[in-house]
């Protein structure tokens, strides 16, 4: 019997990982994509398999390792659903529909809230970008309010996530930067 291209690629580590590696739901998922920017790898399930390994590079306690890899798995793989549903005109954010996908497992909640605001630090810094700094820097500190007790845990992530493919880095430097007002709640005005 040939060996599953999904599990030879990925890996799993643990039982839970295997059952979300074979539901039709992660399945449809993998398999969406083709190369753009940022995404040069094309299919979310190439994309996930280069956040996997840069969690491996990090050193991390098992636990959020383990919680790490199953926020790669689920983080990008509902952007099919996405685009169908805004194909009928329906505006979600894939993290939202993955949270929700996950609620049907034994994950832990802080699980499912990285998923949920995977993207969010990426958004702000677009916004810094554009020139709304204040606005920018009001949205990271609701983030940081959200995910504050695993705040750690969520950078982690957003680490993994945005050394991949050809994604700019910046929102890296730009999150660190940010980070000493985020905690004060300092916010900059023009």
């Amino acid at each position: 019997m040939p060996q599953d291209p999904v599990i030879h690629l990925l890996q799993p580590e643990n039982q839970l990982e295997i059952d979300l590696l074979h539901s039709p739901e992660c399945r449809s998922g993998f398999h969406w994509g083709k190369p753009r920017p940022g995404h040069p790898e094309g299919l979310v399930l190439l994309h996930i398999r280069e956040v996997l390994d840069n969690i491996d590079e990090q050193e991390l306690t098992l636990k959020d390792r383990h919680d790490l890899r199953i926020v790669a798995i689920a983080h990008d793989t509902f952007k099919i659903e996405q685009e169908q549903l805004s194909h009928v005109g329906i505006t979600v954010h894939h993290g939202h529909l993955a949270a929700h996908f996950l609620s049907h497992w034994d994950v832990s909640s802080r699980v499912k809230d990285i998923v949920y605001w995977h993207d969010e630090a990426y958004y702000c810094w677009k916004m810094a970008r554009l020139g709304m700094e204040k606005d920018a820097l009001n949205r990271l500190n609701r983030l940081y309010d959200r995910l504050k007790d695993n705040w750690s845990f969520f950078e982690a992530f957003f680490n993994a996530d945005t050394l991949t493919g050809d994604k700019d880095p910046a929102p890296l430097d730009w999150l660190k930067d940010c980070l000493p007002k985020v905690r004060e709640h300092r916010v900059l005005s023009h």
